[in-house]
């Protein structure tokens, strides 16, 4: 770990990337609750260029805005959302400072394209597992190779040399030799500045056990090692973005079987995988920086799946992979020779240990086993075999020189196909090779239809899980819907309950708005809905949990915070829709809001009753004149 005078040195030289100015005074206001819209306003119109590009970020075709964005105004802050411009602030304010070096041997477009795909797919992958919020997310994910330019930038002629002559600043094993050479390496680096930046300990942890992926694994479940995990997994889908050919395949599906360790569905990886694409073209365009060629994953995988196979052979012409155990040499080298006349592929063991290691490594098709052997004879064999996936497939022969009844009975019992008496017949043997063949091709054709079924099942499974995000998420505004917020608030209410946090709630019901559908039609409403949501996103941070919860009803969760301070939110909202019109075809109508606010209490059960706490206070505060917040006893 890099030493905290060390940093502080390295800091004093001012070669550190670091979000400066105006950036650093985003990042502070963006920890708070009320984020004062003109303190906001006021420090992004102190960097022209930050401006621009938000409001060209305003005007893409993200945020639908019926009209452009020509200054940062507060709709148009509401429209992008105070996530979206502490993310974007970071971003640009990173690339434009160090977009160009004195590394020469530092690729700085490559290098920036990379982190903003590792942003998008953190954010992408850990949204799925419920890690953070998705801005978080992003952001991590992108800072988490700053080490990388750190280090391109504080020695830019020595870390030249070393990553030119150990294949990048990516490859493995390069943090010990920068930590031979300059006393830390890029992981101390990166974890010391986001700690520096303020962002939380936790994150710190996982940038800095993410390209380790044995001190990864080993995590004891903690969110921080669940995001390393992640991260891990997002620098390696980022990776896929910039590779083709067979190249890429082979990692795609290395990659695609560390998601599915992660329980992230197969099924839908390739389609996850494309999106991550989308996002990071859009980011490149936003930053002019050229995107490489990548083919549709969804494609990828499809044609991998319907690449065309070599076909079967003939079951007698068929070569198998036979596996001989005998702890005779002579019969073991005659057996081997006998076989390999006949075309087969043979290895040899001479005790069942060693055979039980060769079925491991070398996944044979067919085992011929002798029975009477020192150490773990011919029946243990067998029983280990099929008690491991690796052997249960297997097709087993023993050979054996008794042929009483309970002694087969028993052979046969253990797992055992079929027996060959010594002396050993030729003839015999090649009729009953012959029969393991035919058994052998039964399962792989049985196999191939099981796989062929679950390919259809995926595709099915893909639609399904579409389907399910949709249900989950209201339409009209883009926020979460009753039915997300029933499934997954109780989690929410068990961690505040473990750590011992507080948990505040915010019952809202715009006033009157019966009228406004009845009076100018309900494509009024809807705009009117949709800006009353943005309304929300502005004022509710990262972690808060916003839901349309029915009509004109919604429902804001606020993790780690008090009562006196829920209520200071509530009022905040309240105070901006009473203050000003809300445009919708061309009317301004003055429309009002009433919010009952509940604080988790040890005589609430469950987070139902901390809801109905809040909507009891809402009925307050509507009998009580409306335009109002009101507190729950």
């Amino acid at each position: 770990m890099l030493e905290t005078a060390t940093f502080n040195e390295l800091k004093i030289s001012g070669n550190l990337p670091s979000p400066k100015g105006s950036v650093l005074k985003v990042m502070q206001l963006s920890e708070h609750n009320n984020v004062p819209l003109p303190e906001l306003i006021a420090v992004l119109n102190t960097d022209p260029v930050m401006i621009g590009r938000l409001l060209k970020v305003a005007n893409s075709a993200a945020f639908l805005r019926s009209r452009p964005a020509v200054a940062l105004t507060p709709d148009v802050l509401m429209a992008i959302g105070l996530n979206a411009v502490y993310q974007v602030a970071l971003t640009f304010a990173l690339v434009a400072e160090h977009r160009r070096g004195q590394c020469a041997q530092f690729d700085y477009d490559h290098y920036w394209s990379r982190a903003l795909a590792c942003g998008t797919a953190m954010q992408l992958l850990g949204s799925q597992q419920r890690l953070a919020p998705p801005g978080e997310l992003f952001t991590i994910g992108m800072l988490s190779s700053i080490g990388q330019l750190a280090m391109a930038t504080l020695h830019p002629a020595a870390y030249g040399e070393l990553i030119a002559s150990h294949g990048g600043p990516y490859a493995p094993g390069l943090t010990r030799l920068e930590a031979e050479q300059f006393g830390y390496h890029h992981l101390d680096i990166a974890s010391a500045l986001l700690r520096d930046w303020g962002l939380p300990k936790m994150f710190c942890d996982a940038v800095a056990l993410h390209e380790d992926a044995d001190a990864a694994s080993a995590g004891d479940g903690t969110r921080s090692a669940r995001l390393a995990l992640c991260l891990r997994l997002a620098a390696q889908v980022a990776d896929l973005c910039f590779l083709d050919g067979e190249a890429r395949l082979h990692a795609y599906e290395t990659v695609k079987k560390q998601a599915a360790r992660m329980e992230i569905d197969p099924s839908h990886f390739p389609r996850l995988c494309d999106e991550v694409v989308r996002e990071w073209r859009e980011w490149n365009a936003q930053l002019a920086i050229t995107t490489p060629e990548v083919e549709s994953f969804t494609l990828l995988e499809r044609r991998n799946s319907m690449a065309p196979r070599m076909p079967e052979a003939d079951a007698e012409q068929e070569a198998l992979h036979i596996l001989v155990v005998e702890d005779e040499p002579s019969q073991r080298m005659l057996l081997q020779r006998l076989l390999q006349l006949l075309g087969h592929k043979v290895d040899v063991a001479a005790d069942g240990q060693e055979a039980f290691d060769i079925v491991l490594n070398k996944r044979p098709q067919l085992v011929i086993t002798d029975l009477a052997m020192p150490g773990l004879d011919g029946l243990q064999l067998i029983r280990r075999l099929r008690a491991i996936p690796e052997g249960r497939q297997l097709y087993i022969i023993v050979l054996t020189i008794l042929d009483d009844e309970d002694n087969l009975a028993e052979v046969f019992s253990s797992g055992a196909d079929d027996f060959i008496s010594k002396p050993i017949p030729p003839r015999i043997l090649q009729a009953r090779l012959k029969a393991g063949q035919r058994i052998i091709q039964e399962q792989r054709s049985l196999r191939q239809e099981q796989e062929l079924l679950r390919r259809h099942l995926e595709e099915l499974s893909i639609d399904n899980q579409l389907a399910q995000e949709a249900a989950q998420t209201d339409g009209l505004t883009g926020l979460y819907n009753r039915r997300y917020a029933m499934r997954y608030l109780p989690q929410i209410w068990d961690e505040a309950r473990l750590s011992q946090q507080p948990l505040a709630a915010l019952m809202l019901d715009i006033d009157h708005f019966k009228v406004v559908n009845d009076e100018h039609g309900h494509d009024v409403g809807d705009i009117i809905l949709q800006e009353f949501a943005g309304i929300l996103r502005l004022f509710c941070r990262r972690s808060d949990i916003i839901c349309r919860f029915g009509g004109e009803e919604f429902l804001i969760i606020l993790p780690d915070t008090r009562l006196s301070t829920a209520i200071q939110v509530a009022e905040r909202i309240r105070a901006t829709l009473a203050n000003r019109s809300m445009v919708a075809s061309g009317l301004a109508l003055c429309l009002t809001v009433s919010i009952g606010v509940a604080e988790k209490k040890p005589a609430h059960a469950n987070v139902e009753a901390l809801i109905k706490a809040a909507d009891q206070a809402l009925y307050q505060a509507k009998r009580s004149g409306r335009n109002r917040v009101e507190a729950a006893l």
